[in-house]
Order: C-alpha cells, then sequence, then structure tokens
C-alpha cells in the first residue's frame, strides 16, 4: 500500500536555520522539496570527491589478495592525501604497464636482429666512416649476387624472411631490393633492463596498494559517508526560501502519516512554527512515494521497482501480482529436480549471509523454487525425467501419468490463469477509478468484467440462458456509460472500446501461453541432456563418471538459462499484460528523507 503523506512549510529565524537542519538530518523523516537549478559549486566539487572515493575503493579491494581488510577504521586523520596517494599510485602502475607494453613491441621488433651494442655500432661508424645498415627481404626475393657486390651478412632467416647487415662506406650507394630498417636506439639488454626495472617499481606499488586496501579502505568508505552526507547538507541548505528581507527563511518538505507524531514532538519542543496540510490536487503529481507491504510481498518490492513506482493516488500493485509471479516463474521453470536446487542453494547462503540487503532476495529465491516444486510435481518432471520413470511396475507408471498434467492440459491451464489475471486486473483498476473518481466512471471496465465472466460461463449449458442475460448486461453498460454526452456519442465511443478491449484482451490473453512454452521447452532440453549422458555410459570403466559430469554441467546450463527466462517472462506478463489491465499509470517519485547516511 500508499502511505498517505503530509506537506509541511517550516518558517524558521535565519539564524536559526543550520541548528534547525542539522536537528531535521538527525530526525531523518522529511522528504525536502528541492527547487530546480544549477548546482552549487560546493556540491559539485563533494560529488566529484565522492565519485573519486567510489573509484579509490573498487581499485584498491581488486588489490586484496582474500578479499578481507580491517573492519574498523584505523584513524587516518587526513584522508583526503591517502586518496591522492592511491590515485597517484595508480596512475603509476598504468603508466608502467603502458610502458612496459611499448618495450615488449620494440623487443619483438628487435628480437629477429639479436642482441648487439647499439653504441658500438654507432662508434665504428663515426671513427671509420663505415654505415651499418639493416635490411629484410623475402626469402624468395634474397639475391645471392648482393653477397659478391656487398659486404653483408645473415643474421636470421624466420617466418619466410631474411634479416641481414650490411656495412658500406659512407655516402656508397647501395641498390638492394629490401626494405632497410632503422638501426635501433638501444639493444636488447637496455630494454630487457629496462622492463626488469619497471616490473620491480609496478610490484613495489601494487605491495603499497595492497597495504593502503587493508589497513584503509574503511578509512576511504567512511570518507565517503562523512561527503555524503555533507553533500546532502549543503543540497538541502539551499532549498529554502528567504523571506522578510532575509530575516525569515521557509522550508518545506513531506512527512509520512506514520512519522507525523515524531516530527510534531520536534516541532513542539524546539517551538518551530510551522503549517501542516495534506496535498493540494496539483501537488498530487510530486507527493513523494512510500510503499508498505507485508513479509510476503515486500519480497518481491525489488521487482516492481525495475519498472515503475506508483503514482500518489493509485494502488500499490506489488502484494496483488506477488502471488502470479511466484506461479509463473515455477510454471515458467517448470521442473522439480530445479526447484529443489534453488531452495537448497538459497537456505545454504542464508547461513552464510545472517544479515544484510542480499537475504531478503535469497528468501525470494527460496519462495520462488517451492513454487518451481510444485509446479514440477504437477508436470511430473524431475531432472528432465518424468516422475513415471521412476516405478516400474506399469500399473503404478499408469496411475502418476493419470495424476499429471499432459502438454494439453498445461496449454488450457496457461490461458485459464492469464484470463483470471486479467479479469483480476479489470477489478483492481474498477476500484482504483471508485477511489479516484467515483462509481459511474468504473461502470464500463464493470461491465466488461461482467462480460467476459458471464461469456466463460456461458460455455456451461445449465447456466447459458441466465450467463447470456449477463453477458448482454455488461455489454449494455459499457456502450452506456463509455463517457458522458447524447446517446449517439455514448455508443459510437463504445463501440470503438469495444473493437480495443476485444482484440487487446484476446492479444493478452494469448501472451500467457510462454507459461506453457518455455515449461515445455526446458523440460525438453533437461530430456536432450539425460539421453545424451546415456551415451556415455556405454564407455567402458570411465563412462559412469562422464555420465555423471555430462549431466552436472548440461543441468546447470539448462538451469540457469532457463532461470533467466522464468524470472523475464513474468516479469513482462506483470508489467505489460497485468499492470495494462489494472489501469496502472506509475511514475511516482521516490520518498527519500532528509538523513544521514550510516
Amino acid at each position: 500500500m500508499i502511505v498517505k503523506m503530509s506537506k509541511y512549510s517550516f518558517l524558521i529565524y535565519h539564524k536559526d536555520y543550520e541548528n534547525f537542519l542539522k536537528d531535521l538530518q538527525e530526525l531523518g523523516v522529511v522528504h525536502v522539496i528541492e527547487k530546480e537549478g544549477e548546482t552549487a559549486e560546493e556540491i559539485r566539487n563533494k560529488i566529484g570527491l565522492i565519485k573519486r572515493v567510489e573509484t579509490a575503493v573498487k581499485h584498491l579491494k581488486t588489490k586484496l589478495h582474500d578479499g578481507k581488510y580491517d573492519p574498523e577504521p584505523n584513524g587516518e586523520n587526513d584522508c583526503v592525501r591517502l586518496l591522492d596517494e592511491v590515485e597517484k599510485l595508480t596512475l603509476d602502475i598504468d603508466q608502467n604497464h603502458q610502458k612496459m607494453h611499448q618495450l615488449n613491441k620494440e623487443l619483438t621488433l628487435q628480437q629477429p636482429w639479436g642482441d648487439f651494442s647499439v653504441a658500438t655500432v654507432k662508434k665504428i661508424s663515426e671513427a671509420a666512416g663505415i654505415e651499418t645498415k639493416l635490411f629484410v627481404v623475402p626469402s624468395k626475393a634474397f639475391d645471392e649476387t648482393w653477397k659478391d657486390s656487398y659486404t653483408l651478412e645473415i643474421i636470421r632467416e624466420m617466418s619466410g624472411n631474411i634479416y641481414f647487415v650490411l656495412f658500406s662506406r659512407s655516402g656508397e650507394a647501395v641498390d638492394i631490393k629490401a626494405d632497410e630498417v632503422k638501426l635501433f636506439d638501444r639493444s636488447i639488454s637496455d630494454i630487457n633492463a629496462e622492463i626488469a626495472k619497471l616490473k620491480i617499481k609496478i610490484d613495489e606499488d601494487v605491495r603499497k596498494l595492497h597495504s593502503i586496501a587493508v589497513k584503509h579502505i574503511k578509512d576511504l568508505e567512511d570518507l565517503k559517508v562523512k561527503i555524503e552526507n555533507e553533500k546532502q547538507y549543503c543540497t538541502i541548505f539551499g532549498q529554502g526560501q528567504h523571506e522578510a528581507a532575509g530575516k525569515l527563511i521557509v522550508l518545506e518538505g513531506w512527512v509520512p502519516e506514520t512519522k507525523i507524531s515524531e516530527v510534531n514532538s520536534y516541532l513542539e519542543k524546539s517551538s518551530i512554527i510551522h503549517l501542516q496540510r495534506e496535498p493540494s490536487d496539483e501537488e498530487i503529481p510530486i507527493v513523494p512515494i512510500m510503499t508498505k507491504n507485508g513479509y510476503f510481498a515486500s519480497l518481491f518490492v525489488p521487482i516492481a521497482r525495475l519498472f515503475s513506482l506508483p503514482s500518489y493516488t493509485e494502488i500499490d500493485l506489488t502484494a496483488f501480482f506477488a502471488p502470479f509471479y511466484m506461479m509463473f516463474f515455477g510454471l515458467c521453470l517448470g521442473d522439480a529436480g530445479y526447484g529443489v536446487v534453488m531452495l537448497i542453494a538459497a537456505t545454504a547462503a542464508k547461513f552464510k549471509f545472517k544479515t544484510g540487503d542480499l537475504r531478503p532476495i535469497l528468501t525470494l529465491v527460496q519462495f520462488l523454487g517451492a513454487a518451481t516444486i510444485i509446479a514440477g510435481a504437477v508436470t511430473g518432471t524431475i531432472f528432465g525425467f518424468s516422475l513415471a520413470d521412476f516405478f516400474s511396475d506399469q500399473s503404478q507408471k499408469d496411475r502418476i501419468n493419470d495424476m499429471i498434467l499432459t502438454p494439453d492440459n498445461m496449454f488450457n491451464l496457461s490461458i485459464a490463469i492469464g484470463l483470471i489475471q486479467i479479469v483480476f486486473g479489470l477489478l483492481i483498476k474498477a476500484f482504483n477509478i471508485i477511489k479516484q473518481n467515483s462509481f459511474v466512471a468504473s461502470l464500463p471496465t464493470l461491465g466488461w468484467i461482467m462480460m467476459i465472466v458471464a461469456g466463460l460461463s456461458a460455455s456451461i449449458p445449465e447456466i447459458k440462458p441466465a450467463a447470456m442475460i449477463f453477458v448482454w448486461a455488461g455489454l449494455a453498460i459499457a456502450m452506456l456509460f463509455s463517457t458522458t454526452g447524447n446517446i449517439f456519442k455514448r455508443l459510437g465511443l463504445g463501440v470503438w472500446d469495444m473493437y480495443n478491449n476485444i482484440t487487446g484482451i484476446f492479444g493478452d490473453t494469448l501472451s500467457y501461453i510462454r507459461l506453457f512454452a518455455l515449461g515445455l521447452s526446458g523440460s525438453i532440453l533437461g530430456l536432450v541432456i539425460n539421453n545424451i549422458g546415456e551415451i556415455f555410459q556405454e564407455i567402458p570403466y570411465v563412462g559412469w563418471v562422464i555420465w555423471f559430469v555430462f549431466l552436472f554441467v548440461g543441468h546447470t546450463a539448462n538451469l540457469l538459462l532457463c532461470s533467466l527466462g522464468s524470472f523475464v517472462h513474468p516479469m513482462r506478463l506483470t508489467f505489460v499484460e497485468f499492470y495494462k489491465n489494472a489501469g496502472w499509470t506509475g511514475g511516482g517519485k521516490e520518498y527519500k528523507p532528509f538523513k544521514k547516511n550510516a
């Protein structure tokens, strides 16, 4: 459900404004209304500093060998200096890696020529006037007569090329059809020596980063929290509206009804002048949204937030789609064995993560695993095997096969579930219209509900006459109350709505076939994995080992692949088919109180 909000307007004397904001931040329940405008320079600087800290912490964590660091801060007083040091070390390591990359490229180019002293070659050239030139030519293009015409020496033949050096007097013309290579600036030994120095420097810097990571990650994390609180304070500080020549400051914000007594108690104690009221019609689009759900529905809030928050005046649909989503996931995965794996894995992980944000996600996985076990039992599928295959007696197999649902049954069940959720969504839409407008405005939606339910009931011969009466009654209501105005306008718009609703509801219902299709495809893939695995059993001695490894890898891959589809497609049915038929608008702004970060 959506928690109701009250708007507060605070009137503060300018000298008390800073203390008031500090108290408000400690209180941590008021969503301050922020004015649109350019971000102040101070706030921009703090945002930049936060990003620097986040980048540094992320990089430092990669330098931890076991992922562990001191859980308590080490009392580093100058964390900004520490941040500068981390950034300098990181930059030095990156630059030295780039230098090593260039040196290795240079080393690769020089490798065919061998390790020779470049300085000695240059001295000979200066003293004796002898030029040393390096050439490379494809082996097939090497002319043996060059050896008679010039003083040359083949250094190496590799990769289809001949590398040779030619000595000539200064100014002597050399006519050779080969690619000349510029004489190198340093020897291979010099390059290797520089690479060795860079490796030592990189290792030294990495050790320094590791030491900082172990001792000071918590200090930097605390610095980030401190800056975020300061940034939030600076942001809110500028939201006050100055009145009475700057002597008075007006600040406005939203408070959920569950926190009103707490705020009023503080205001009375502090003698702060304030005005409290309900949001006006014009303010409805900007009222922040705070939702409150029960234990089960709250597990599905992260899924709901992937789409959008509800608007302030509509119904929070989380509690209404949660059971359907759980059922859809189970039907899409549809293998009891996979459900057992999910349930056991999530339960084991909860013993490790006894607290934290991950724990509710693991609980959700447990529920989804349980739903998969039920769906797998209904369809008789366990790790791609049919449940009947585990019984040797034919009568027992027949009894099991009679109990489980066939693909035809699953197809019909998917359609039936789709119609149920669509009608349920239309009921929510009608209730929401009554809540926001009036009962009369909801009559077209109620008329369509009557037509769908009565139309389905007409398939029963005993009640068909009575059902058809409700079908025509629903049609009349939908046509006559489609809009206001004269009868012709209503009928015209009613006919148009009928076309849109018939095609829309029919298309939406067909979308639920994916529940059948995904469950069937996952079962078939599991069966294929089992059939291929049986082939390996025929290999002498090691056949059973290969069979087990193949089944483990194959079913793991199938579980991961099918789980992805089982997560996405029910979400699609929820956000498209169900939300649309429930009249969902969304677009709410999240409730973010002005408070200190922990």
